[in-house]
């Protein structure tokens, strides 16, 4: 069984200093090696294992997260389409896209993609995980947005 959940943000909303496609991609490829700058609520930390490069020249890489509420430490693959998405891939198939976007009239939206598996759990167990989760996802892109805000004020990006 698993939750499928995507949540959409504006990047660059009235009243704020523009992002860049530039910033946005070198901050995404920074949440690779650093998820914890991004979503300090949910991972504690990042160790990366393994850096290569897939037969199309996408960066591939090879990352522990370790997560806050469960304690556990997950492999990752993580997969770098540039200037476009990165995909995370879980080793229980759970997969999380995050994608940026051009609306029709050239402004950027943020969206997660989140592909949660959860073998064995019932149905009721299923729903309260599809509640938390739906919530993790907004905290998620809005968190990573706000975190990409403050990173280009810094001039790290």
């Amino acid at each position: 069984m698993a939750n499928n959940i995507a949540f959409t943000a504006p990047i660059n909303p009235p009243g704020v200093t523009p992002l860049s496609l530039d910033q946005i991609w070198a901050g995404l490829l920074l949440k690779i090696r650093s998820a914890q700058t991004f979503v300090p609520a949910a991972i504690e930390s990042t160790d990366v294992l393994s850096e290569s490069t897939d037969p199309s020249g996408n960066a591939v890489t090879v990352r522990e997260v370790l997560f806050c509420e469960s304690g556990k430490k997950v492999k990752e693959t993580v997969t770098a389409f540039e200037k476009c998405r990165v995909e995370f891939e879980q080793p229980d198939g759970s997969r999380v896209s995050n994608v940026v976007s051009k609306g029709a009239g050239g402004e950027l939206y943020m969206t997660y993609i989140f592909e949660w598996r959860h073998p064995g759990v019932s149905g009721e167990e299923m729903k309260a995980l599809l509640e938390k989760e739906t919530k993790m996802s907004q905290m998620a892109v809005e968190g990573t947005i706000k975190a990409l805000r403050q990173l280009a004020e810094e001039k790290k990006l």
